[in-house]
């Protein structure tokens, strides 16, 4: 019987194998595939129409090429963050789609389960949003164009220590981006000199946060650091918190991710002055940025604004562009991650970098407080840190 099977796993590498080297040849000399997963039905589904939005805007200002080449989105939908179900997906774009490239990824779990299928075949994975900062530890061709939670979390906890926080509570949605945050604002606030005094867990899907916010009232404390997936989970919490009224009791809440413009209308205006440390914002008074945010608008809507997941896409576009470009359209995994090794631009999120050893992006973190502008609730940034390295890693390398 072990025989047997040990000869079915035999047989079915060496299946993945040959179908694996059929994708060295593209379907189109002049074409090239790029796969993009992301979340396309259920809670999460704005994360596909970000995504498809920020791909759709950098093909339209380059007409559909990258260096003669013509590029094709094939799109598959995560329908959740299963892992299997990534990893298959993966198999699918790769070898039976011949996809020269993988962009998107909504989940750190989702991302994580296309690690092997990525070495297998060298395809460079283009990440546009995992807070885990060990996800780039898991393979070679993993490179990130969104954020890390330690790089947003290290600058927010300094602030508020600043601003006189001593004592603190962590609030975190109970999977592996929320535990990383309870790690990084725990690391931050006591490297000011604060104290975490207790750490909330909240489950993912949670819906009626009575039980977690008389949690937070009952330690006493002042500050509130809060992590939730972008959506429902964190406009639910925040509104909550405010329409329980903690913030009239004293209580600050602060933030990252959680106050999208897009769920800004649902949280209210009872959030309004909350502070929060984000990598963008679509109010950034730069050139560069005002320059996409009309494009934006241009095609997707007089009121759309780009969001996280659109730039991160956009961006990562421009990183496939250099790839491209370095290896004349064809598949080599390692020459492509090589052209972005310490690449630098001017985004819109400010200037970035592709940190040559560990893939990571350096980038300016901004804190924000949410204003009104023109009669509509937006993350206004108020200053700026610039050029934060990825912390995890530096302190992993000490």
């Amino acid at each position: 019987m072990q025989s047997r099977f040990v000869s079915c796993v035999k047989f079915g590498a060496a299946v993945f194998a040959t179908a694996a080297s059929l994708y060295a040849a593209p379907t189109h000399a002049d074409e090239i595939k790029i796969g993009l997963l992301s979340q396309y039905s259920g809670t999460y589904s704005w994360w596909g129409q970000e995504f498809d939005r920020g791909t759709e805007l950098y093909l339209s200002e380059h007409g559909g090429k990258i260096d003669g080449h013509t590029i094709t989105i094939v799109k598959r939908d995560e329908g959740g963050s299963s892992p299997q179900r990534a990893r298959q997906l993966a198999q699918e774009l790769v070898v039976r789609d011949k996809v020269q490239y993988l962009l998107g990824g909504a989940f750190t779990p989702t991302i994580m389960g296309t690690a092997d299928i990525v070495n297998q075949t060298k395809t460079p994975y283009i990440m546009g949003n995992s807070g885990t900062s060990s996800v780039t530890d898991k393979s070679p061709y993993f490179v990130r164009a969104g954020f890390t939670q330690w790089q947003l979390n290290i600058p927010l906890t300094k602030w508020a220590y600043d601003q006189g926080a001593r004592k603190a509570v962590v609030v975190a949605a109970d999977f592996a981006p929320g535990h990383d945050a309870i790690d990084a604002y725990k690391a931050g606030f006591t490297q000011a000199g604060g104290e975490i005094v207790e750490e909330i867990k909240v489950p993912l899907g949670t819906t009626d946060f009575s039980t977690y916010l008389q949690r937070v009232s009952d330690s006493g404390v002042k500050h509130v650091f809060m992590f939730m997936p972008v959506g429902p989970m964190s406009a639910g919490f925040i509104k909550a918190f405010y329409e329980r009224g903690l913030a009239k009791n004293g209580i600050a809440l602060m933030a990252t991710n959680e106050t999208q413009e897009s769920d800004l209308p649902a949280i209210g205006e009872g959030a309004l002055g909350m502070v929060t440390a984000q990598h963008y914002t679509p109010y950034l008074n730069t050139p560069v940025n005002k320059d996409f945010v009309a494009k934006y608008k241009a095609k997707f809507g007089k009121d759309a604004l780009p969001t996280l997941a659109s730039l991160a896409v956009y961006d990562g576009m421009n990183l496939i562009a250099q790839m491209i470009k370095a290896t004349g359209g064809k598949k080599d995994g390692d020459k492509a991650m090589a052209a972005v090794k310490g690449y630098s631009w001017e985004s819109p999120r400010g200037p970035a970098t592709i940190d040559a050893k560990t893939r990571e992006i350096t980038q300016n973190v901004y804190m924000r407080r949410i204003e009104k502008v023109d009669g509509v609730l937006g993350n206004v940034p108020f200053s700026t840190i610039a050029a934060v390295v990825e912390p995890w890693h530096v302190k992993q390398a000490k």
